[in-house]
């Protein structure tokens, strides 16, 4: 009854007067022509766009094209297959979206867990760092306890009144060693407790809904509309800093193995800038590019040119890693710095009141020499050293100890299979040079062997640093 009644308004609705015939493709237009080509009705505003070159005519001269094509549907009910191949696609197309929703679900969770993942390295990270900058500075003030404590000693035994026998450069040399004692301890006392500072951003990823970013269903089609344009639209207001999601677009090196022009004469000869006067380190990233620390600036050479901007300033040594982005260090700095691909300068690691001196890598291990010395030509020197590995997120892996009682400074330091090579400057007034093998498998640094030579421009007393850092020595 329902269906004879319904069917009965649609022959209502069919045979009264119709509706202005409006354009589903322009809604202020109305159908005005009709396209025999594709047997389809049009406004003028379609010709130009869909319908070129195509046999036109007035829509009232086409009854008889239109009733013949109602007519084909009607006959043995083929509009009924094609609704219903119509509806079979809608159908299978929600039963798409439900198995894409939960797809997506699943990839979603999966960013979020990847996400806390990363939190947690991050924790354990700073935790590291943390824990690393309090022990490097409790050891230090415990080394200033026992200073004070030996001058108390030595103070406490002279005799005020034997003080004119006592010779005068005794007397000098405690005096200038509890003035320095106490400029030493003003400066670890003056010196700023580790801080924390948060920073809450984070981003996990952004659904794509027809090309447009994130949730704005209002670019999804109705059942009028017939053709919908898109643009893809990028948020680029936010700017993210983590190393892990920095988009590599200001990269200008390659790497080694994207190089495509092959360089078949060596050496290759190019002129520096008159003001380079001390290249300190060269680092090769391709067969044309290079990072050069010279006058204690980090300059990059592309393409055989030296660039004139500098990168940073300051630079004692520096990394490179996988991703393109570089490690500095400064002997006047406590940070690790790093160089991200798009040239922001940002703090990596921190290694306690030590001063850094250099550092290398090796299978994505960074290793890091600090060092501090104290005392003076009449009282012994001390040199107190770390040697510290860490992984190149900065979670420190492990760290070596170790002092002697000489003047020392490390200058370049490499991690091989055999040991860890040290090259240290161990005279301050000449240029007296040793590389030295250390052992470094447990807290301690031993000493393997010592090979000792000068190093300057004078031919008899130049050490060809070179080939002794490429000489196998026996343990």
């Amino acid at each position: 009854m329902a269906d004879d009644t319904f069917e009965r308004e649609v022959k209502q609705e069919v045979c009264k007067s119709a509706k202005p015939l409006r354009c589903r493709f322009h809604e202020t237009e109305e159908y005005t022509i009709y396209c025999k080509d594709c047997k389809d009705f049009m406004c003028f505003k379609c010709i130009g766009q869909l319908h070129q070159k195509h046999d036109l005519g007035q829509l009232q001269g086409a009854d008889e094209d239109i009733r013949k094509e109602m007519e084909d549907l009607l006959f043995e009910n083929k509009y009924a297959e094609q609704l219903n191949a119509l509806g079979d696609k809608v159908s299978d197309k929600e039963k798409e979206l439900v198995q894409d929703e939960e797809s997506l679900k699943r990839e979603i969770r999966t960013s979020v867990d990847k996400m806390k993942e990363n939190i947690d390295l991050a924790e354990k990270r700073l935790l590291s760092v943390l824990r690393n900058a309090i022990e490097s500075y409790q050891i230090s003030l415990q080394e200033q306890k026992t200073n004070i404590n030996n001058l108390q000693t030595k103070i406490a035994n002279l005799d005020v009144d034997k003080l004119p026998g006592y010779n005068l450069n005794n007397i000098i040399n405690l005096l200038s060693a509890m003035k320095l004692c106490s400029s030493s301890c003003e400066k670890f006392i003056n010196h700023l407790n580790p801080c924390f500072q948060p920073t809450l951003e984070f981003s996990i990823g952004n659904v794509i809904l027809d090309g447009n970013l994130e949730g704005d269903v209002s670019v999804l089609p109705s059942c009028s509309d017939i053709s919908i344009q898109t643009d893809f639209s990028e948020d680029s207001d936010t700017e993210w800093f983590d190393a892990e999601d920095m988009v590599e677009d200001d990269l200008i090196e390659s790497s080694s193995d994207e190089v495509t022009d092959q360089i078949d004469e060596y050496p290759i000869n190019f002129q520096l800038k008159q003001d380079i006067k001390l290249v300190r380190k060269i680092v090769p990233i391709s067969e044309k590019d290079a990072w050069i620390i010279s006058n204690r600036k980090l300059l990059k050479i592309v393409d055989h040119c030296l660039q004139g901007d500098a990168y940073a300033e300051t630079v004692d040594d520096i990394v490179v890693l996988k991703d393109g982005c570089v490690l500095v260090i400064r002997y006047n700095g406590t940070f690790i710095m790093k160089l991200l691909t798009n040239k922001r300068l940002v703090r990596f690691a921190d290694v306690g009141s030590y001063s850094p001196y250099c550092i290398c890598i090796r299978d994505d291990i960074v290793v890091i020499y600090i060092s501090t010395v104290t005392g003076n030509n009449i009282y012994d020197y001390i040199s107190k050293s770390h040697i510290i590995w860490m992984n190149t997120d900065g979670i420190v892996t492990k760290r070596s100890l170790f002092s002697e009682r000489v003047w020392k400074r490390p200058c370049s330091i490499q991690n091989l299979e055999s040991g860890v090579y040290v090259l240290y400057r161990v005279d301050n007034e000449s240029n007296l040079y040793s590389i030295e093998l250390l052992e470094a498998k447990s807290d301690k640094c031993n000493k393997l062997n010592c090979l000792k030579g000068y190093m300057g421009s004078i031919q008899r007393r130049t050490l060809n640093v070179k080939e002794c850092a490429s000489i196998k020595l026996a343990t």
